[in-house]
Parts: C-alpha cells; sequence; structure tokens
C-alpha cells in the first residue's frame, strides 16, 4: 500500500527513535548516580508520579478526553501492571545491583523477544530478512556482552541485578507486543498516559512511604535534575515516541531500536562511571547495527507491496 512507501527511508518516526534510543541510554547513568543519593523505590515512585501529571496534563491539553471505554479498560489496566508496575520494580532492583552497562546491553534483547512474541500470538509475520537481521544483532550481541575480559561468569556478582533486568526485559517485550492492537483504536499519547498512570498507582505501595521518609531538603541540584530528565525525557516523552513508532511501524520494527541504546549507554556509562569499553565490544556493535539495517528496512524493500 502507498503509506509503506516512506518507511524505507530514514524518516521522521527513526529519528525520534534514536533521540529515544538517547534518552534511555542516558537514563541508565543518571539512575545509577541519583540512587546514590535517595533510595530508589522513593526516587521510582517520585517520578512515575512527576511523568503521570505531565502525560495526563498533556493528553487532556490536545485530546480533551482522557478516560477510555469499559472494553479497553482492564486491558489497558493489564498493560500499566506488567508494563510500568513490575517492569520498574524489576528495573530499579536490578540497576543498583549490577552496572549500566549491563543493563542497557541485556535490555538490548528486547528486540528479539518482541520478535518472538509478536510471532508466537499472531500479532506480526516476521519475514527472512527480520529473522536474518535479529540473528545478526544477536551475534553482535554475545560480542558486547561475552566476548571481552571482564564479561560476567555464572554466579558472579551482579547476578542477581541481570536476572531482574531480564525480567524487565520480558516484561517490556510483553507490554509492546499487546499495545498495537490497542493502538488500532486510541493513539499512542492515550495509550501511553492512561497505561502509566495505573502503573504509577499500582507501584504506590512499593515505593510511597521511602519517598515519604525521605529528606527532600537535602538532595542536590542534580538529583532534583535526574528527577527532572527522569520523568520528563525518559519518561513522557520516550514513551510517546515508542508507541507512536509502534503505530506507525509496528513492534518487531521499532523493538529493533533496542540494539542502539546500549551502543549510547556504553558510551555514556564509560564517560560518567568509568565503566570499560572493549575492542570486542566495538566489533560487536557494528555487527548490532548490520542486524538493525536488516530488520528495519530490508525487510520493507523485499516486501513492500505488503
Amino acid at each position: 500500500m502507498s503509506r509503506n512507501n516512506n518507511v524505507t527511508r530514514l524518516g521522521t518516526t527513526d529519528l525520534l527513535m534514536l533521540l529515544t534510543c538517547f534518552f534511555w541510554a542516558l537514563n541508565f547513568t543518571v539512575v545509577k548516580i541519583v540512587i546514590r543519593e535517595i533510595s530508589p523505590h522513593a526516587f521510582n515512585a517520585t517520578r512515575l508520579v512527576a511523568a503521570s501529571v505531565l502525560l495526563l496534563a498533556y493528553l487532556k491539553f490536545t485530546e480533551g478526553k482522557v478516560g477510555a471505554g469499559r472494553a479497553d479498560l482492564l486491558k489497558l489496566a493489564a498493560l500499566g501492571l506488567i508494563g510500568h508496575t513490575v517492569y520498574q520494580f524489576l528495573f530499579i532492583n536490578g540497576l543498583r545491583r549490577t552496572t549500566a552497562s549491563s543493563s542497557s546491553l541485556i535490555m538490548s534483547m528486547s528486540p528479539i523477544t518482541i520478535a518472538l512474541l509478536g510471532s508466537l500470538f499472531g500479532v506480526e509475520k516476521i519475514r527472512w530478512s527480520g529473522w536474518a537481521g535479529i540473528l545478526v544483532a544477536f551475534s553482535g550481541l554475545y560480542l558486547v556482552v561475552f566476548g571481552h575480559p571482564g564479561s560476567p561468569a555464572p554466579g558472579g556478582e551482579g547476578l542477581t541485578g541481570d536476572l531482574f533486568i531480564l525480567g524487565a526485559n520480558l516484561c517490556w517485550s510483553v507490554y509492546t507486543v499487546f499495545s498495537r492492537p490497542l493502538l488500532e483504536r486510541m493513539s499512542p499519547l492515550k495509550l501511553t498516559t492512561i497505561t502509566f498512570a495505573l502503573g504509577t498507582l499500582f507501584y504506590l505501595p512499593f515505593g510511597a512511604g521511602e519517598a515519604a521518609a525521605t529528606r527532600w531538603a537535602s538532595l542536590s541540584a542534580g538529583g532534583w535534575g535526574a528527577l527532572l530528565y527522569s520523568s520528563v525525557f525518559s519518561f513522557a516523552l520516550g514513551y510517546v515516541f515508542w508507541y507512536s513508532s509502534v503505530k506507525r511501524v509496528g513492534s518487531t520494527k521499532t523493538g529493533v531500536f533496542g540494539y542502539i541504546t546500549p551502543v549510547f549507554a556504553i558510551i555514556i556509562a564509560r564517560l560518567f562511571l568509568g565503566e570499560e569499553l572493549h575492542l570486542s565490544q566495538a566489533a560487536g556493535v557494528v555487527i548490532i547495527f548490520l542486524g538493525f539495517y536488516l530488520t528495519r528496512f530490508v525487510d520493507k524493500r523485499i516486501n513492500g507491496n505488503q
């Protein structure tokens, strides 16, 4: 169909997704730094509430109506619970135990799990070039994670954190795949806002007590800046850009951007946290970009009339 003709080129959707990858990559380091000052759940609960308020206000301003029909409300609540409450609980507990680089690399598994879930549940059909791109990118990911002297060993330090992040990755993948049918009848902004607000409500029992006990007056300017950044850029803008892409090009081709985030995250963590980047990891990054190209662009060039 004609509406697919422009998705073989690097367009606005791709540029916004690259910007989202940068937002989320920087967020790994930002969170690692700020949870030195305040408890992880207090930080998480506060930024979730702040982002929810921003999203609800913007949705009201742009679309007028905030609510959703009864038929969709239960599905939205389930997505909010999985994609925001459980995801954030696992993410913050994982990130406090492992490195920013490891966290971002494990989260880059999301294109694989998104594609597999989408294919398993019949949400999307993956063609040969899509599978080839996933496998190529996965081989690059293997180099990035295991092909260097400092690679993690089974049972080593940070394993618990890595497992938490892996669980968060699965939650994000489920959320992305099962959101697409709802995007057929509501805007990405509405879906993001409602699921986010509901997920925040479910998360409050974990963080409200710690947030109330936090001495906010002693929080540094950097801590307040981290809260602002994480609420506005990582959450509000990042999530809207992500689901705009899911609606435009599908969950599989959006999910493959997950391979780009750790590239930025490793560089940022190296600069601000002193985490190392090895030559084999750099080679893996190049292979990851090749897999990204195969999955995102070649599939549409071959099957553009579908």
